[in-house]
């Protein structure tokens, strides 16, 4: 029996191709005994059988596989599809463990949770505590609201909001992965300078000043596309993105930035105006996105398109985003940026106990 991946030019989570040729009667019984349980097989001819896997199926069957010879091809195949994200300070093995990213706004003004009191150092840390003791496996900053129809400030406010929070984070809390989320250069030098592991910028580090810093320091990053600036690749976001994601990924390597320091964010909320059709499209975007075998984030928390295109009540949105976030961890999403991190957590371990049987 041979053991030969299909479609060797790409990555994924959620289907990976094997071909297992020239098998005896026995060695194709012995397959079928113990791929009963999967429906994503065909039986090409007498002697070959095809088999989609999930990344979770495949090292399930790894550990099950009966034969003396092929086991170290399979977990070749498996190898190749892993995805890490890391940075100076941090790496997370991504393959078959999704992780919660929380989301702790340092504005008077986001979309869901603004509130004057976000402001204030005590009720920052508190935050911080609690989403770390729930389950965060990093938490972000923001110092401005990004959200539609939102009110700029200038940069050096926005570092003010953020200058004394990061100090007292790291601090007080010196193992967490601290994530930061701006659009502008004058701040990410600043934060890079306090410590910050990731920087998340919306606009995807679209300007040199920009690209500069991100030579210079060498963080990681969440690199997002969120539509703003219109397509340029093609007239549909399932070809658009693929694509943006594919050069931006060349060009950040151009500034020694490995791709295991990238996750993209097919940037859901942010365009296609108030039907919400773009932010679904976005979203089902992943599983395209995953081919490039990077770590890809699940940024819907609470999204107002749950409300304009699935007839969800503001305070019904988690349910919404549960739902798709679910999907979304199916697709290959790997990086949950949530307000929500105890449902969260609790979603992921659900999920991989599903995986399981």
């Amino acid at each position: 029996m041979k053991i030969i991946e299909q479609n060797t030019d790409s990555f994924s989570l959620k289907h990976i191709v094997v071909k297992f040729t020239d098998c005896n009667s026995q060695e194709l019984t012995s397959l079928n005994d113990i791929l009963f349980r999967l429906g994503s097989k065909t039986l090409l001819d007498g002697r070959d059988m095809l088999v989609f896997f999930t990344i979770y199926q495949l090292s399930d069957f790894i550990q099950v596989w009966p034969f003396p010879q092929g086991k170290a091809i399979l977990e070749t195949i498996f190898k190749r599809h892993k995805i890490i994200w890391s940075g100076k300070n941090f790496s997370f093995d991504l393959t078959l463990d999704p992780i919660v990213y929380g989301i702790v706004n340092v504005t008077p003004d986001s979309f869901y949770d603004g509130a004057k009191e976000n402001l204030t150092l005590d009720y920052i840390l508190r935050r911080v505590e609690q989403d770390l003791q729930n389950g965060a496996h990093v938490v972000e900053l923001g110092g401005k609201s990004s959200r539609p129809g939102y009110v700029d400030i200038s940069p050096e406010e926005e570092w003010q909001r953020l200058a004394e929070p990061l100090k007292n984070i790291r601090r007080a809390f010196p193992e967490a992965v601290i994530a930061i989320d701006t659009d502008e250069a004058y701040v990410m030098q600043r934060v890079l300078d306090e410590g910050a592991d990731i920087i998340n910028d919306i606009d995807g580090f679209d300007t040199p000043e920009k690209l500069l810093l991100i030579q210079e320091y060498q963080p990681a990053l969440v690199v997002m596309n969120n539509g703003r600036a219109g397509l340029h690749y093609a007239d549909n976001v399932y070809q658009e993105l693929p694509a943006y994601f594919a050069d931006k990924q060349k060009e950040l390597k151009e500034l020694g930035i490995a791709s295991t320091q990238i996750c993209i964010d097919p940037g859901v909320g942010f365009s296609g105006g108030a039907t919400g059709v773009d932010s679904l499209q976005r979203l089902k975007t992943t599983e395209l996105l995953t081919k490039l075998g990077l770590p890809v984030m699940i940024a819907i928390s609470r999204k107002s398109f749950m409300s304009n295109l699935l007839n969800m009540e503001v305070d019904e949105r988690l349910i919404s985003t549960l739902i798709l976030e679910s999907q979304m961890m199916m697709d290959g999403g790997r990086v949950l940026r949530v307000h929500d991190v105890e449902a969260t957590h609790r979603l992921i371990e659900n999920f991989k106990i599903y995986q399981k049987y």
